[in-house]
């Protein structure tokens, strides 16, 4: 596959027996070799079976090149280039002298003819084969807002994407990922919005991966990522195409890949990652009430079960008597401390919530019943946990199920374990030494020169769309990454 170039001989047998090598046809039994004569002379069509559409084959490809007759003003070295040109009715095709190159987009589904005594070959798009139709988004739902998600196949993607953003400044790029086993994927940004920088790094950064192999978005993205040990995600993953469409007209960079239903937008901040794809078709004060109460879950999620454990440990004067003691009355008769009730507790939620994941659909929903009622309910009755416990862990999970990015969700469920370890440690000295090496941590991350929790640090001009969602007429400054931006062009210097 990828190597030196072999170019095409004239003789048709050792194209042949070139491409079967490759192909490894021997074994390889969906690989179609069809010998036909055209314009008096042997010819060979190659495509793989099931890759390839046959009905394009039959009408457009095959039956009017047997059908064509011999003409003696073209010789025979020049007869891929006619036929192309005045004999095969389709409207993507190309000529190729790389026998590689031929073999690489055989496997993409594309159809090689061969002619005897032409030293190129002729590559047509005939692939057509099964494929997931558009539907609605299954991790991003909305209420309001556009219902149509990305599917695994490429060509569909980019073709949503432009249904949505009809404009001439809208540029693909198609790129190639992987040394050995090549995936094509597509880099799209609007000229003139996105800063030149940017796109020329994203562009620099994907032809430098050396991986043998990325074979979906997830893994492009982790080979992306500039800083792979930080818990939160730096590229945001979207299978929305309203929302990408959103990210380019905003001057950020999308890159959409075969076989992956999703996008991945960068450069990303952390307030991406909190933003919904519904905010924007709410009305102002909608869509900044459900971002505060966001904000707040976020929050809850993170902290309320360190915090749960700082004070009734280390801090009980500061809780009011009455409760203090409704506290403790509850826990009684719990044989366990406060941090292995607590630990103990979110491990049954992990494991409820992975298992509600990957059972069938028909029985999920009925896990989470006998999970959250019954298992919760017999625990309390066993006196393993206290009633208050079960309260808080009920929150908790709430609070995280309102995060709108699923890996944010993930990290923040990571970094709540960290936060109840140091709360059990060191009370509310151990939260506040933790969040500030959170924070201090995310400040200092950059995603392509854009600082992660800008615009808030540092502190750039933006449009009042951050966590209060202004009117849009407001919103009438490029965003703070985009390629009008004085600031970022004098950092980049």
């Amino acid at each position: 596959m990828p190597g030196e170039e072999r170019p095409v001989s004239p003789d048709l047998s050792e194209n042949i027996a070139a491409l079967r090598s490759t192909m490894r046809a021997e074994r390889n039994k969906d690989f179609v070799a069809r010998p036909f004569m055209c314009m008096g002379a042997e010819a060979c069509a190659m495509f793989l079976e099931g890759m390839a559409g046959s009905d394009f084959l039959d009408d457009d490809v095959l039956r009017p090149l047997m059908k064509h007759a011999p003409v003696e003003r073209v010789s025979p070295g020049k007869r891929a280039g006619y036929l192309l040109a005045c004999a095969i009715p389709m409207s993507q095709g190309q000529l190729s002298r790389d026998l590689n190159a031929l073999a690489e987009e055989l496997v993409n589904g594309q159809t090689v003819i061969f002619l005897d005594g032409c030293g190129e070959a002729i590559l047509l798009d005939t692939r057509k084969y099964d494929m997931r139709p558009v539907m609605n988004p299954r991790t991003e739902a909305v209420v309001i807002g556009a219902q149509e998600g990305f599917v695994e196949n490429l060509r569909t993607n980019i073709t949503l994407v432009r249904r949505y953003l009809r404009s001439s400044a809208l540029i693909t790029e198609p790129m190639s990922v992987g040394t050995k086993i090549p995936t094509r994927c597509a880099l799209l940004y609007l000229d003139g919005v996105a800063n030149e920088a940017v796109v020329a790094r994203v562009r620099q950064k994907i032809a430098a991966i050396d991986a043998p192999h990325a074979l979906n978005c997830g893994a492009l993205a982790q080979l992306l990522e500039p800083r792979p040990f930080l818990i939160f995600p730096q590229i945001l993953q979207t299978e929305r195409p309203d929302r990408t469409v959103a990210a380019l007209t905003g001057g950020q960079v999308a890159i959409l890949m075969d076989n992956a239903p999703y996008a991945l937008i960068l450069p990303t901040t952390l307030f991406d990652l909190l933003h919904a794809s519904d905010d924007s078709f709410m009305r102002w004060q909608y869509g900044t009430f459900l971002r505060v109460v966001r904000l707040l879950g976020v929050l809850t999620a993170l902290y309320l079960p360190a915090l749960y454990i700082a004070v009734s440990t280390n801090h009980s004067h500061m809780i009011p008597l009455k409760l203090l003691t409704s506290i403790a009355e509850t826990r009684v008769n719990v044989p366990f401390s406060i941090l292995a009730e607590v630990l103990f507790m979110e491990f049954a939620f992990f494991l409820i919530n992975e298992a509600g994941t990957r059972i069938p659909t028909q029985i999920g929903s009925a896990l989470g019943i006998v999970g959250a009622l019954i298992l919760g309910q017999a625990a309390v009755s066993a006196s393993l946990i206290s009633p208050i416990l079960i309260i808080i862990v009920a929150l908790t999970g709430l609070g995280n199920y309102v995060v709108p990015n699923y890996s944010m969700g993930v990290g923040i469920q990571i970094l709540r374990l960290a936060m109840i370890l140091a709360a059990a440690f060191m009370g509310l000295y151990g939260i506040l030494i933790a969040s500030y090496v959170l924070f201090g941590r995310l400040s200092a991350v950059d995603c392509l020169g854009i600082p992660y929790l800008a615009p808030v640090a540092p502190w750039r001009p933006h449009n009042p769309d951050l966590v209060a969602r202004l009117p849009i007429w407001l919103q009438n400054r490029l965003n703070f990454y985009a390629e009008g931006n004085s600031w970022l062009k004098k950092e980049q210097k």
